[in-house]
């Protein structure tokens, strides 16, 4: 048996349907191309653990789910190893964004995990954009020493004053090249952290 549309028992045929109808709701969001390869995925594993069987009944499919569990049992925690690793490959953001969507969807643990991780995310995006923000405005974003010596990070004027500019015009550059290392080396770190799929 190559689909479970082949399977010959109508009740048994009604049931792999609606178990691949739960799998492309999870997958709903992803790109076409990978929504039909994971969709294949999870077809496979039906038909590999009913030993290609196109005679099997209502029952015996039926014991088969609930063997392999539902598909957001493992397809969250594939899919987002799978992104993970492509990520840390590319440092490409979709990829990142699809490790943590569906990583979050993966069980507590890993959710706690994307939490922390899109925390940092932001601090790396908001450090960037005060870098960009430097170079359209001098008063706009820089490090600055308070006259107490405290260093601080401060945006249009919250500085204070009788604060003195660290860096200058080297503000930009620097924290840009910063914002930029914090991102590949959090997402390098990603496949570690999300990296292993739950086996069904």
């Amino acid at each position: 048996m190559e689909r479970l549309t082949e399977l010959e028992n109508e009740p048994a045929r009604a049931l792999a349907a609606e178990y691949l109808h739960e799998a492309d709701i999870l997958l709903g969001r992803l790109p076409k191309s990978a929504a039909q390869h994971y969709r294949r995925q999870v077809e496979t594993r039906l038909i590999t653990a009913l030993n290609g069987a196109r005679f099997a009944n209502a029952e015996t499919v039926r014991e088969v789910l609930d063997d392999i569990g539902p598909p957001g049992h493992f397809l969250p925690h594939e899919i987002a190893a799978n992104a993970a690793r492509e990520a840390a490959r590319t440092l490409n953001p979709r990829r990142v964004i699809e490790a943590m969507r569906y990583g979050a969807m993966a069980g507590i643990g890993k959710a706690g995990a994307v939490s922390a991780l899109g925390l940092l995310y932001m601090g790396a995006l908001l450090l960037f954009l005060t870098g960009i923000a430097r170079l359209i405005s001098p008063e706009a974003a820089g490090l600055y020493e308070r006259p107490d010596g405290a260093i601080i990070l401060a945006v249009a004027g919250s500085q204070g004053d009788g604060a003195r500019d660290v860096l200058g015009l080297a503000y930009a550059p620097v924290v840009m090249i910063v914002a930029a290392g914090l991102y590949a080396a959090l997402t390098i770190l990603l496949p570690g952290l999300l990296g292993r799929g739950r086996r069904g």
